[in-house]
């Protein structure tokens, strides 16, 4: 049997799962982030037959997003619809979907910006917070403490601005390997570009390194589709 001070000392190194979750769901009201079942579950009527979209089927999207996915590298693929004259969104969407029944036992976890008209640093919050609301419930049930991943950082996060970008960023970086019971990952982050703008250009590209970091410590892919822009009138 384990001493109890030995107890003590491990209890005061580890972090509840709980206690991590309970964090992120602060950030859910704030930035109105996507639903747990939306971003890891939602299979869009594939699971009773439906059959992905004609035209991004016949135009090779499928065949793209099948080989990025089954690839041994590039671990990350940005899927531009501008040169293929689709919604790159869209594809995204479905291909979450798709996947999910094709493959049961890959995990894969969708985001994307739902306040589209927001400016791109708020936009940028959503996509870190969505991120890490999603990633909190696939850690393990005790988790390593470290300083990132305390209330102030969280709090920084909510508030948003350049500090809380930064401190989002640390979240992530922070978070454990995932506990993903065996099977692979995948990481769509849908319209990234809509949150690049002047001085949250360094910042995408930061954040596409640490979700590039934390999937290649979990076997997994990430996939970054931008959004056809507006022309303005």
């Amino acid at each position: 049997m384990i001493p109890s001070a030995i107890k003590q000392a491990l209890g005061r190194n580890l972090m509840a799962k709980d206690d991590l979750i309970k964090l992120a769901n602060r950030l859910g009201p704030v930035y109105n982030c996507v639903a747990h079942f939306e971003a890891l579950e939602e299979k869009r009527g594939y699971d009773n037959g439906k059959q992905f979209p004609t035209n991004l089927y016949k135009g090779g999207t499928q065949k793209l997003l099948l080989d990025h996915w089954l690839s041994d590298g590039p671990d990350i693929y940005v899927l531009d619809g501008d040169g293929y004259n689709f919604d790159a969104g869209v594809a995204g969407c479905e291909w979450a979907a798709f996947l999910r029944v094709r493959d049961p036992s890959a995990i894969v976890l969708r985001v994307y910006p739902k306040d589209r008209t927001a400016k791109a640093e708020h936009i940028l919050c959503q996509l870190l917070s969505s991120l890490i609301f999603n990633l909190a419930v696939l850690v393990p049930e005790k988790v390593d403490k470290v300083p990132d991943l305390c209330k102030t950082n969280f709090e920084l996060l909510a508030q948003g601005g350049p500090r809380g970008i930064d401190a989002g960023l640390r979240i992530l970086e922070a978070l454990p390997p995932l506990d993903l019971n065996g099977g692979r990952m995948l990481c769509i982050v849908d319209g990234l570009n809509r949150a690049e703008e002047g001085n949250t250009i360094d910042k995408v590209k930061q954040l596409t390194a640490v979700l590039g970091r934390i999937l290649a410590r979990n076997n997994g892919r990430l996939l970054c589709t931008m959004a056809k822009k507006t022309v303005s009138t």
